[in-house]
């Protein structure tokens, strides 16, 4: 271990293992040597067996602690150092402290990011186009055609919707090309005919409204 020669530390500490196979001290230096040679998941393994035949045995609390916090497992690192500080007792030794404190660093930042939940994308559609959840709002245009507004639960009445032939086709292509509804819902005649509905007045649109709207080429796609 001195020299840095970890797999022939490896391969000694495991000949010694085979005679003595709960020592705590060879269990643990070999899990030392693992994590000095990178292989944490193995030094974890030793370092649990360690601590598992001799609890007591501190430095394998302090080596389970390193191997785990070098896993990710920062949980799982603390509870370790914290076993290591409450068996050495008086406050644990200064290293067991300062591994300690640098897993709860960690596991500090690991739940933060956790919690940090990403803001929705900003909708940028023209007009009041969308409902909750992005969806497209299919009861106000069905509203604007007297086509039932909503039902139960404050859902769309799709079933009156589709009643409505002309409703039914747009809102099939809307369904294949949910942007398109941005330039239905831009179109000043139809913004005016959702106004009147809002405000208690207007029916179904009339032939002029209707040759108004399908002078605009992406409602006649429509």
């Amino acid at each position: 271990m001195q020299q840095k020669d970890y797999k022939t530390a490896i391969a000694k500490y495991t000949e010694a293992i085979s005679f003595a196979p709960t020592n705590p001290i060879y269990l643990s230096n070999r899990a030392a040597a693992y994590s000095a040679s990178g292989d944490h998941a193995s030094a974890v393994k030793d370092a649990e067996l360690a601590v598992a035949a001799d609890p007591k045995y501190t430095k394998a609390w302090s080596r389970l602690g390193l191997a785990r916090f070098a896993m990710g497992d920062a949980k799982g690192s603390v509870e370790a150092y914290q076993q290591g500080i409450d068996f050495e007792g008086n406050g644990g030794s200064e290293a067991m402290r300062k591994g300690l404190q640098t897993a709860q660093k960690e596991l500090s930042r690991m739940e933060a990011e956790e919690t940090n939940i990403p803001e929705d994308d900003v909708d940028d559609a023209p007009g009041n186009t969308r409902g909750a959840g992005g969806m497209p709002d299919l009861a106000g245009l069905a509203s604007m055609f007297g086509g039932g507004g909503r039902g139960g639960g404050g859902m769309p009445d799709l079933a009156s919707l589709m009643n409505n032939p002309m409703l039914a086709s747009m809102a099939q292509n809307l369904m294949r090309n949910p942007e398109a509804l941005g330039s239905l819902m831009s179109n000043p005649t139809i913004q005016n005919m959702m106004n009147q509905r809002r405000e208690g007045g207007g029916g179904m649109p009339d032939m002029s409204q209707i040759q108004q709207m399908m002078q605009d080429p992406a409602l006649a796609n429509l």
